[in-house]
């Protein structure tokens, strides 16, 4: 498997990279030149000599802006591209991952990492980078012209300008901790900020306001301290490096009126000298610090690559055509980490086109055989047959092209219904029609001005839990499932809403296994068999 790095679409990019180091280098030229004016100006014998130096020297000004500009916007423009790979190179893996694994991951790790951290590679990592080159080529410049000048005053100033370069080495490992523990810090407090908002009615109803605003102040401040302990180690670095830099002025000060007083440079030379030095001091102060930051950086980098890696995949499935049949012995289960089974000895059949209930108190393990029906999870004794063949050794695609899932309330997304029904994909309008009609959306959607175009607000907020379900039923009719799997899909529903949900989902022609609570229900004798779920146990009731 290939190995997936941050860095793949600068490699990819490499005709932008050339033009960058070239538009680089011109400014790298030019940006030191232009102190080059005080000599000409000072040293120059006529005034005509002084006026045609003024028009070299805003030529070299204006040269100068124009490199400057082109490179910044050609790195920028690559930085920004690569971030896009990123983060949907992560989307991607994210989306191919087991529903095991993303549970144990959890969302709002990748929430951190495709916000603060894809932030933070482009600003410590990127634009790092592109600090280090830019300045980098502005001070190699710098020193060259300053070799011209002199080579005794080129010598005086490596020697200055060594330490500042090499000091943050030293402080790296103290960076890169403290850097990691802010992006772990902010990835818990984006868990308890989208935990906060997310039951932000259950807070308002019962007047816990000030207790969960408490308690955002309490994460509050601990990812404010994680930041501050990040940020004191920089500036620590930075003030250091600072001091030893700023040495470099009246090294040059002072080597330049020796030379001076010593008839080998002139006073036009020794300001130009002494200007030049910002040249060599600015590059000392960003190098040094944007060093820093791509060296802490690292850990982030280090979890982007592996969020980036494709998950172990497991081995190529077997095939399946039309199910007809599913037949469950014996099965036994326990969820990762807990030593109590949810199921304990879970047995049953559906054939063709039947329509099958599990019944049972809450927690009793219903849904957990749904999902073991729907491949959740794969490590389960016993046998869970489709078609004579255990469920965890078929291919996942082609599983579910033929099974069908819908949870206690289905999710749906901010955006149109019709794109909510064929999420994304493109049915023939009659298709469409009929799964609407399945669903008993008909008449509804009839009655919006927009019709299937009207946009569904955040998990359908301005829908009611009945056009919620609906609109999840009219998915899986949309698809022709063989098998679909209902969990708990009338919980929420009033009694009225429940037994038309429930109708339009018995009404399907295929086989149906639903999970409920409501044995009262007037369409549970609508069944072919129901069966009971009690203590892990399943039996026909």
């Amino acid at each position: 498997m290939k190995h997936r790095t941050v860095n793949d679409y600068f490699k990819q990019q490499w005709p932008r990279l050339i033009l960058f180091a070239a538009f680089t280098l011109g400014v790298s030229f030019f940006a030191p030149l232009k102190n080059f004016q005080l000599k000409w100006l000072i040293d120059s014998k006529s005034k005509q000599e002084a006026l045609g130096y003024m028009g070299l020297v805003f030529a070299i000004t204006f040269s100068s802006w124009f490199f400057e500009r082109l490179s910044r916007r050609s790195f920028t423009r690559i930085a920004c591209g690569a971030v896009e790979q990123v983060r949907q190179r992560i989307l991607e893996q994210v989306l191919h991952r087991t529903v095991a694994q993303y549970n144990a991951e959890g969302d709002a790790a990748y929430l951190s990492l495709l916000t603060t951290d894809l932030r933070t590679l482009y600003d410590d990592y990127y634009m790092s980078l592109f600090s280090i080159v830019f300045w980098g080529g502005i001070m190699l410049c710098a020193l060259a012209m300053y070799l011209y000048i002199s080579p005794v005053m080129l010598l005086a100033i490596l020697l200055v300008t060594i330490p500042p370069l090499v000091l943050p080495r030293r402080m790296n490992e103290r960076l890169k901790a403290t850097r990691d523990a802010f992006s772990l810090q902010m990835a818990d407090y984006t868990q308890q900020l989208k935990e906060l908002l997310g039951g932000f009615e259950i807070i308002r109803s019962f007047l816990r306001e000030d207790a969960y605003a408490a308690l955002h102040q309490k994460a509050a401040r601990k990812a404010r301290e994680s930041e501050l302990d990040y940020q004191q180690s920089l500036n620590a670095m930075v003030t250091n490096t600072s001091l030893i830099s700023n040495l470099i002025f009246p090294v040059v000060m002072l080597v330049g009126l020796f030379l001076a007083f010593d008839g080998r440079l002139t006073m036009g030379t020794v300001s130009t000298a002494a200007s030049m030095a910002n040249f060599v001091i600015t590059p000392c102060h960003q190098i040094a610090q944007c060093w820093a930051k791509v060296k802490s950086s690292q850990g982030i980098r280090q979890r982007l690559e592996a969020a980036m890696a494709e998950p172990q995949a497991a081995e190529q499935g077997e095939p399946i055509g039309h199910i007809d049949s599913i037949q469950c012995e014996t099965v036994r289960f326990a969820y990762p980490n807990t030593a109590e089974p949810v199921l304990k000895d879970a047995s049953l059949t559906v054939d063709a086109a039947q329509k099958v209930a599990l019944v049972g108190e809450s927690g009793c393990g219903k849904s957990t055989l749904a999902k073991l029906l729907f491949q959740y999870y794969p490590d389960y004794s016993g046998d869970i047959l489709f078609n004579g063949r255990q469920v965890r050794t078929l291919d996942r695609t082609a599983l579910y092209r033929r099974v069908g899932y819908i949870a206690q309330t289905a999710y749906l997304f901010h955006d149109t219904i019709r794109n909510n029904i064929c999420l994304h994909e493109d049915f023939p309008d009659e298709q469409l029609a009929h799964a609407i009609a399945a669903a008993g959306l008909t008449d509804w959607v009839a009655s919006l001005p927009d019709g299937l175009d009207t946009v569904i607000s955040e998990n359908g907020k301005n829908l009611s839990g009945g056009q919620r379900q609906r609109i999840g039923i009219a998915r899986l009719a949309l698809r022709s499932y063989d098998l679909i799997i209902a969990d708990e899909i009338t919980a929420s529903l009033d009694p009225d809403t429940s037994q038309q949900v429930m109708e339009n989902l018995i009404a399907m022609p295929c086989m149906v296994v639903a999970i409920t609570h409501d044995v009262a229900g007037s369409f549970m004798h609508q069944f072919d068999k129901v069966y009971r779920v009690e203590h892990g146990v399943v039996r026909v009731a």
